[in-house]
């Protein structure tokens, strides 16, 4: 077996498991920092039963996100007192209703050791199922930046280069004049 093919079957899964982390920064009271999983992101296609917008034809985007959130407890911290030194969350978001719903959680040690993980039982969701992320909290902190991430990462896969530079350099150009 070749050097070159060796080292990529063992670069492969450092690869596939990367994340692309992005600091949102720390509560108010300083003891969480949050971070987002951008790679995370992702369009879902679930049914969620409760109200009209809830059912998309089949050309639509669906109207539901997930998104990894990690939330890292610094010292002061009451859990990290327990041993908790970070958790992590699956979030599904309506951006458009802004309200998500917390799917899963994993709770790990300080040797990344799992210490608590939790999973909804619920197979069937409803819009009542959801909370409303209110504005300038953590939870609207959270949603307002996945929303923002998936419309950042919808626009990357949809725009060439050529319809970039038409867009933004040649018609920049001719406004100078």
């Amino acid at each position: 077996m070749s050097k070159a093919l060796l080292t990529a079957l063992l670069i492969l899964p450092l690869a596939a498991n990367a994340v692309d982390w992005v600091d949102l920064g720390k509560t108010a009271d300083k003891e969480v920092q949050i971070f987002l999983d951008y790679d995370s992101v992702k369009r879902q296609n679930i049914t969620v039963y409760g109200g009209a917008s809830s059912f998309r034809g089949a050309k639509e985007k669906p109207k539901y996100i997930s998104a990894i959130f990690q939330s890292t407890y610094i010292n002061r911290n009451p859990l990290r007192k327990k041993g908790f030194y970070y958790s992590k969350e699956q979030w599904f978001i309506s951006c458009e209703d802004q309200n998500y719903f917390v799917k899963a959680r994993i709770v790990y040690g300080f040797k990344d050791e799992v210490m608590e993980s939790w999973k909804s039982p619920k197979g069937t969701l409803s819009e009542s199922d959801f909370s409303y992320a209110f504005p300038e909290t953590l939870a609207g902190n959270n949603v307002e930046t996945a929303c923002g991430a998936i419309v950042l990462k919808e626009l990357d896969s949809t725009e060439n280069y050529e319809d970039y530079l038409q867009k933004y350099i040649y018609d920049a150009n001719l406004n100078l004049s």
